[in-house]
């Protein structure tokens, strides 16, 4: 696309797509499946409201039992591991799709991006010190900058150790073999049991699950910041990428790089 007819300093701004639909999709099929496993997990983690009406923990003052309801309601820890289990499929098929689209997407494979060779390192770097410096602004054009390149590709890294300590804890539960077969429990050992010897035991699974569940929260609100950050202070709406598929830049870019 061509330059936005406008006055003053945003006469050189040019439109540029970012992000693709499947993108976009997946992006927020991530956001909302994780904000559901932090609701559901934080729940199961601490069971605080019981409803039914012959709860166990009725006796106890600060459990926060709801002495009313139907019977069934008693099962609402049954739904939260339902609705985890779910969420935790949409994060699963959402981070492979992820991983195919880094390596193989015609509009922009992430891996060159996030691969720390040749000027990547150096770009990351500056990017860095404009952070602290709020000078010399790298340019953030068509293609991911490598300093968010390589946080996301971290972020995903913890998604994927996530994902192999909840499947742990979740077939640790389980009895006999599963209802969709003996293969479903027995791919989810081998799949996922080396983290019983790096962590030491369900305990260590567990403690790091929920660690990490911590940094996944401290990832979020650092990524909404840093996007309203960039969208305020560069004024080329980043914050609008995830919506729409598209920002605005002031960088130099060839013509071939608008779309």
């Amino acid at each position: 696309m061509g330059n936005i007819n406008s006055s003053g300093d945003d006469s050189d701004l040019k439109v540029v797509h970012r992000m693709t639909v499947i993108k976009r999709i997946i992006h927020w099929t991530l956001f909302l499946s994780i904000i559901n496993q932090i609701i559901t997990g934080m729940y199961i983690a601490y069971p605080f409201l019981i409803f039914g009406k012959t709860p166990t923990q009725a006796d106890s003052p600060i459990s926060g039992v709801l002495n009313s309801g139907e019977t069934y309601q008693a099962f609402i820890m049954t739904w939260m591991r339902e609705f985890h289990f779910i969420g935790a499929v949409l994060i699963d098929v959402s981070f492979f799709a992820w991983v195919y689209l880094a390596f193989f997407s015609t509009k922009e494979p992430l891996y060159k991006s996030f691969l720390p060779f040749g000027n990547k390192i150096n770009e990351m770097y500056k990017m860095i010190k404009h952070y602290f410096t709020l000078k010399n602004k790298p340019k953030t054009g068509k293609y991911q900058d490598p300093l968010n390149a390589i946080i996301f590709t971290f972020f995903h890294l913890l998604l994927l150790l996530q994902m192999a300590t909840g499947f742990q804890m979740y077939v640790a539960s389980f009895t006999g073999t599963s209802a969709v077969g003996a293969w479903w429990p027995a791919m989810l050992h081998i799949c996922t049991d080396w983290t019983l010897w790096v962590f030491g035991g369900l305990t260590g699974v567990t403690l790091t699950h929920l660690f990490i569940t911590w940094l996944i929260i401290i990832f979020i609100f650092y990524h909404i910041y840093i996007e309203v950050w960039r969208s305020i202070v560069w004024k080329e709406g980043d914050i609008l990428i995830p919506f729409g598929g598209y920002k605005y830049s002031r960088d130099n870019l060839k013509e071939d790089d608008a779309d």
